[in-house]
């Protein structure tokens, strides 16, 4: 009778029992098991390099747990495992890595703008306010200053930065006193950034670093703006003084205490009304005004203008006062002095009252002029005539 040899799991070497059908360790089918007798090329190759010959082989009634000496296709698989895991690893550092960097060039790239629109629209740091409500005219401008307002920055200007910012708040009103035109026609000839600025306690000037106009009103404007300088604010704002006019002009000085005495800028005036025959029309010189400005020009420096006003009568036939520039003359000393300006209305036959203005450039410190109207260019004009005024002080 044949003997009947329990049999070996061709895939986990498992020793097996004949009349079992699946291998009771990992559940292959039984149907190609090799008796425990014959040669098992699985276990030739996973043959453990200390193992003796003579050792045999377990069998299935101790426990039907594989021998050390069939490890080999489990360390395959846990390798094919291991090194999957590490490739996994890796495709997530990748991944991970990628995300970063694109993630850092998203927001670099894509939130900026949000982070400067924060910037400039972001809440307002705290204010103080130092009122001021002092007038000046510069270059035929009433200039108030309202307010100086003290902050380390305002939201609706990004040029200043710190370590503070100053805003002068000011009006503007376009006009000249002495326009006799139905409104001014005088545009300004400045501007804000080469005009304004600010003086440090010590004389250290500082620009104008922002405004909301970059120049003043014009034909008879007004305007209400404000100029930035960028201040410590450790420096407090009545010891700061608000310097307007250019190097080359007359410059006004406005101590921002809030209590500042700018009279000595004021326009002063005197009234004459001296009247003199002048060929066939009468003159009269009405007003005599000493300024700093005049036509939209700002005095040079050590200069000031002298504006006079005049009233013409014409009872007679002939019209026509002819072209003051070639006539009109201002003498203050041995000086003569042409017109600067001049608006005349024409005298026509008949007429009185014809309105005038004119201005002179004259030294600071004139006391006295006489005007001086030549011959020879107005209708019966055979003789100069000549009224001397005093220059109000």
């Amino acid at each position: 009778m044949a003997q009947s040899f329990p049999r070996l799991c061709q895939r986990c070497g498992t020793a097996v029992a004949n009349n079992q059908a699946f291998c009771p360790n990992c559940g292959t089918p039984l149907s190609g098991a090799v008796p425990v007798n014959a040669p098992n090329p699985h276990y030739q190759q996973g043959y453990a390099p200390n193992a003796s010959p003579q050792q045999g082989y377990p069998q299935a009634s101790q426990g039907g747990q594989q021998p050390p000496a069939f490890a080999q296709p489990q360390k395959k698989r846990r390798t094919g495992c291991i090194v999957g895991t590490i490739l996994l690893l890796l495709l997530l550092v990748l991944v991970s890595t990628g995300g970063y960097f694109g993630w850092k060039w998203y927001t670099g790239s894509h939130l900026a703008g949000s982070v400067q629109n924060v910037l400039q629209t972001g809440p307002q740091s705290p204010i103080t306010t130092t009122p001021i409500n002092a007038t000046v005219n510069y270059a035929s401008v009433d200039v108030t200053i309202i307010n100086a307002q003290q902050a380390k920055s305002f939201v609706n200007d990004n040029s200043s930065t710190a370590p503070g910012t100053v805003r002068i708040n000011i009006h503007a009103v376009q006009s000249d006193v002495n326009d006799v035109g139905e409104g001014s026609r005088i545009d300004p000839n400045y501007d804000y950034p080469s005009s304004f600025s600010l003086i440090l306690p010590g004389g250290n000037n500082v620009a104008l670093v922002g405004s909301k106009d970059v120049n003043g009103p014009t034909h008879a404007g007004s305007q209400t703006t404000w100029l930035d300088f960028t201040v410590p604010t450790t420096v407090q704002v009545n010891q700061l003084i608000l310097h307007i006019g250019k190097d080359t002009q007359e410059q006004i000085d406005i101590p921002l205490t809030g209590h500042a005495d700018v009279s000595k800028y004021q326009a002063k005036q005197s009234t004459l009304n001296t009247r003199v025959p002048f060929g066939s029309m009468f003159w009269t010189l009405t007003t005599v005004t000493v300024k700093l400005s005049d036509s939209a020009t700002q005095a040079d420096k050590g200069n000031d203008f002298i504006i006079l006003g005049l009233s013409i009568d014409n009872p007679s036939s002939e019209g026509n006062n002819g072209y003051p520039p070639d006539y009109m003359r201002l003498q203050c000393g041995s000086t003569s002095i042409v017109l600067s300006n001049n608006l005349i209305g024409n005298a026509s036959a008949n007429t009185t009252a014809v309105k005038g203005i004119v201005s002179f450039k004259v030294p600071q410190g004139t006391s006295s002029c006489s005007l001086i109207l030549l011959p020879g260019h107005t209708p019966g004009a055979t003789s100069q005539a000549e009224i001397p005024f005093q220059v109000p002080a």
